[in-house]
């Protein structure tokens, strides 16, 4: 199960990214979280066809909330390891709910132990 970042997301909108992206994740069950929503659709410069494309994509993903135990993995994570809100919540959201987190930017992430991740860019 894969949680894809949002600059992943963004990347699908590529034509060249977006195949390459697509055919790794073979049938592969993706995943989000409110964090990633909010990057991808709160950027001020999207325009209305791109918002709908990923308005309809996170539609048939799983949308993992920020609970309780989320929430406890974010403080753990904030407190050992040097990392920003938003990468915390989404770090603890895949290791929460057992996720392999595809990013591009694993250098944000690589401290986190235990934490799957996957690069789907330069794979």
């Amino acid at each position: 199960m894969i949680l894809l970042d949002s600059n992943i997301l963004i990347y699908l909108r590529d034509p060249a990214l977006g195949e390459k992206i697509i055919a790794q994740l073979q049938d592969s069950r993706i995943h989000t979280c409110n964090i990633i929503i909010a990057e991808v659709l709160g950027y001020k410069a999207i325009e209305n066809v791109d918002a709908q494309y990923f308005e309809e994509l996170f539609s048939t993903m799983k949308n993992h909330l920020l609970d309780a135990t989320i929430t406890s993995k974010v403080i753990e994570l904030r407190r050992t390891v040097n990392i920003e809100l938003p990468d915390s919540i989404i770090a603890a959201t895949a290791l929460t709910e057992n996720l392999t987190l595809w990013t591009h930017t694993t250098e944000d992430f690589e401290k986190i132990p235990n934490l799957r991740l996957f690069d789907p860019v330069v794979s």
